[in-house]
């Protein structure tokens, strides 16, 4: 068996795509990241901010970003009217978005969610926002109702 002498053009070419990709990447978090906030809005939150914090990237991925989000609730007399999430979106280069670790208030979300990054922007932040609600949801009904957790 004859092994491969990689040249200095196959790396070239490697690295070539890489920053492809990054660059594609970071665009596509820039606009994940407006779609999400108009599915918050869409979904009746209201006086919905979302901002990229200065927050450290892993390590070898295409392109990474933390968003905090501000959104209000829309019934008076709550307490903490504000819900306040904090989302690591990253792309790999094996081309998925990946999501581990948001937290919701003071409840972080376990488990990940890994989906293509070709995925539209829309259709992504739709399914991410419904992922974290559902998450969020099933958080909120088990720590019970009034329990003041959350």
């Amino acid at each position: 068996m004859t092994a491969t002498r990689p040249s200095a053009l196959d790396f070239a070419r490697i690295l070539h795509a890489r920053q492809e990709l990054e660059g594609q990447a970071a665009a596509y978090l820039t606009e994940l990241q407006a779609q999400i906030k108009v599915m918050l809005e869409g979904r009746g939150y209201q006086e919905v901010t979302v901002k990229p914090l200065d927050a450290p990237a892993p390590e070898d991925v295409a392109a990474h970003v933390t968003a905090a989000l501000l959104a209000r609730l829309p019934l008076d007399g709550l307490k903490r009217p504000v819900v306040r999430v904090q989302v690591p979106l990253t792309v790999t280069y094996a081309g998925q978005l990946v999501v581990q670790g948001a937290q919701i208030n003071r409840f972080t979300v376990t488990e990940p969610f890994a989906q293509p990054f070709s995925t539209d922007p829309a259709e992504m932040a739709d399914g991410l926002v419904q992922f974290l609600s559902e998450r969020y949801m099933a958080h909120l009904l088990q720590a019970g109702v009034g329990s003041g957790q959350g």
